[in-house]
């Protein structure tokens, strides 16, 4: 029988040489007194070595921060590599005098320009025929800008007195005096704007009163007789 002197465990199979509790050397059970006498000696005994068991987990684990060990390499290798693109670049931009290289654009390809049909030349009827719509639309401009004064106007027979609309609108009316003159015909009336009157006579001489140039004429307006200045009658 053998027993371990530090845990005083016994064993009772004779072929073990160490304690398996905390691996001390075993010794007989009968010299215990013997080991207990010799207290001084310190004794330094090898632990046997058992087989170390690998965990999932561990594995697993050990397996993840490599994984990141390599994820961070790659990371900085690729900054790195920026950089060291950077810098060339730079270099080379420094050492060229930082010169900008245009690049030519290409040369526009042109369109093809779309044949015009030849139009056709104009006949000599459709020539007069032109020339005549030119000359009547001239004519219906000159009697618009400057009618003629008709002595029968439309709505009276030959035999009726030629009328007259009064053409005043920045004053409103037109004076009936009683003489051809501004200053000794008496305003007998105020003919409105737009008024017509009934000429009598016009005299022959022309005269100018302020911007206009006209003649004095003998009109007769609901009953009454006087002078007007035409430059302000529309015939």
């Amino acid at each position: 029988m053998k027993q371990c002197p530090t845990c005083r465990t016994t064993y009772t199979d004779e072929t073990l040489r160490y304690c398996l509790a905390d691996g001390g050397v075993l010794v007989e059970a009968g010299i215990e007194a013997e080991t207990i006498a010799r207290q001084g000696v310190r004794i330094d005994v090898q632990p046997p070595s058992y087989p170390t068991i690998p965990v999932a987990g561990a594995r697993r684990s050990t397996n993840g921060s490599q994984v990141i060990k390599i994820v961070a390499a790659v990371l900085i290798l690729g900054f790195l590599g920026l950089l060291g693109l950077g810098a060339a670049g730079a270099l080379f931009y420094f050492n060229s005098g930082g010169t900008t290289v245009a690049v030519a654009s290409p040369t526009p390809i042109p369109s093809p320009t779309p044949a015009r049909s030849p139009s056709p030349s104009p006949t000599p009827d459709d020539e007069q025929q032109l020339e005549e719509e030119m000359a009547k639309l001239k004519k219906q401009l000159e009697d618009a800008l400057n009618p003629s004064p008709t002595k029968t106007p439309p709505g009276f027979s030959s035999d009726d007195p030629p009328t007259a609309r009064v053409n005043s609108p920045a004053d409103g009316f037109l004076a009936l005096r009683s003489e051809p003159d501004t200053e000794t015909g008496e305003r007998l009336a105020q003919i409105p704007h737009g008024a017509v009157v009934a000429l009598e006579n016009c005299e022959k001489e022309k005269v100018k009163i302020g911007s206009r140039t006209g003649r004095w004429c003998m009109v007769t307006y609901r009953g009454q007789t006087g002078w007007v200045f035409d430059a302000w009658l529309q015939y």
